[in-house]
């Protein structure tokens, strides 16, 4: 008795194919998400770093500010906050989340308020 293999390699290639797809799915899953809020972090970090800097150009008597860290928390709807090495002034707050936000909003994404981008799925609140 004679017995026909030619189909099993295409069924076996086609199965291991099926699981490689799946397990490439998964993982873009929870890799896009993740990618995005790095891109958000990279352009308010450029944004506020720019803005702080161009304040401290334009007023001589003012120390210079850093930009030290940014957090990010929450789930649908994050928060970015800003922490610099000293206090921002109060007339210059709206000046840092305005140039934070027109920074991310060239990555991609809408306006939603003063302080708020809307990122693919995500709302970012920009936080001095």
């Amino acid at each position: 008795m004679v017995v026909d293999r030619q189909g099993q390699i295409s069924a076996e290639f086609i199965l291991i194919i099926s699981f490689v797809i799946i397990i490439i799915l998964v993982f873009a899953s929870f890799i896009g998400p993740q990618i995005e809020e790095n891109n958000v972090i990279s352009a308010a970090r450029e944004g506020a770093s720019a803005a702080v800097t161009e304040i401290t150009y334009s007023n001589v008597s003012m120390q210079p500010i850093r930009l030290e860290s940014i957090n990010v928390t929450g789930a649908e709807d994050k928060s970015v906050i800003l922490n610099f090495d000293r206090p921002i002034p109060e007339n210059y707050k709206a000046f840092v989340i305005n140039r934070t936000v027109e920074s991310i909003l060239r990555i991609g994404g809408t306006r939603v308020g003063d302080n708020k981008i809307k990122v693919g799925e995500r709302t970012y609140t920009i936080i001095v």
